[in-house]
């Protein structure tokens, strides 16, 4: 049974309407407009500090620093979410404190360029040299996490890595949004879109389309599901039961292992999009298994697994068409 905590968050979330702006096209069409313009973003918070990036093309990129680099164990790089539209929130800082708190590893977080200002083709671009700067700012090996739309770019990140030979140590996707185009039919059949408290199919397809740009939807650095997959990293998929974004979650593992990557993917029983981020028992679950992934020295095994009630919805060897 999911935790009295998951139910109230969900309840809240509901009774505030945080998903309504997700229900069309035009709807998050007004509330991107109602965005101030990148960069906004004035957040200070206790233990952080702030560096740079200075992108020869897009110019200034604020990056957020916690945690102290005192041996070469490595460093966190998390890619935050927010549909590619929102920048930093509290949430991020908080769970990235997590992440330090249980690895013992610093972690490092750009508060990068978002939609209408940034495309996929320069948001990829600029995050492509982000990564060299780390590598060139870092001892020891890189581990890459990202949520939502911050996972498709830790994801590119990594592919990234492989083609420098800068490769990430691992790389953790938490409720990836990794086809922008949000339609896959499961989503309908499997009656998703009335379980997701978060985030509504229509409005992230038009998102999705903005953030594209002239690459269209089906491009990699777009919609990564799209693209190869061969060389990743180790990975580790987390997903919820109660996310639209389920379905190509799955789809992603399928691909991830037809392609031989080394993978791990989970499924937590009624969780929402995110869940990780927020103050829960099965949030706290989550993050003790990245603790565990990213540390450990031994292989992780390609099984999918349902977490932690025997009642959640299984692996679909066939959700959906193969990309």
């Amino acid at each position: 049974m999911p935790s009295v905590e998951s139910i109230a968050i969900k309840k809240r979330l509901l009774q505030e309407g945080f998903h309504a702006k997700w229900q069309s096209a035009e709807s998050i069409r007004a509330y991107l407009e109602s965005l101030p313009a990148y960069p906004a973003l004035s957040f200070k918070r206790t233990g952080w500090q702030e560096d740079r990036y200075d992108d020869p093309d897009w110019g200034q990129v604020k990056v957020y620093r916690f945690g102290e680099q005192t041996d070469k164990k490595g460093t966190l790089v998390y890619y935050h979410g927010g549909a590619y539209i929102e920048e930093i929130l509290p949430p991020h800082f908080s769970f990235a404190e997590a992440l330090v708190s249980l690895t013992g590893l610093p972690v490092i977080v750009p508060n990068y360029p978002t939609v209408p200002a940034a495309t996929a083709d320069t948001l990829n671009r600029l995050l492509a040299g982000f990564y060299d700067f780390v590598h060139s700012q870092t001892d020891g090996p890189v581990h890459l996490i990202g949520d939502s739309a911050g996972a498709a770019l830790a994801l590119n990140a990594a592919k990234q890595g492989i083609a420098s030979s800068r490769e990430a140590a691992t790389l953790t996707l938490l409720s990836p949004w990794v086809d922008v185009t949000t339609d896959n039919p499961r989503i309908e059949e499997e009656g998703l879109a009335e379980l997701d408290v978060f985030l509504q199919p229509p409005g992230l397809g038009e998102v999705g389309r903005l953030f594209a740009g002239d690459l269209g939807v089906k491009h990699p650095l777009a919609s990564p599901l799209f693209g190869s997959l061969a060389g990743l990293p180790r990975t580790l998929v987390l997903i919820g039961t109660a996310d639209s974004l389920l379905p190509d979650a799955r789809l992603l593992q399928d691909k991830l292992k037809r392609e031989g990557v080394d993978s791990r993917y989970m499924e937590f029983a009624d969780m929402m999009h995110a869940w990780p981020l927020f103050s829960m028992p099965e949030a706290e679950e989550a993050r003790r298994l990245i603790r565990d992934f990213v540390c450990s020295a031994g292989s992780v095994s390609g099984a999918a697994d349902t977490v932690p009630d025997s009642t959640a919805k299984g692996r679909h060897s066939e959700s959906g068409g193969k990309p």
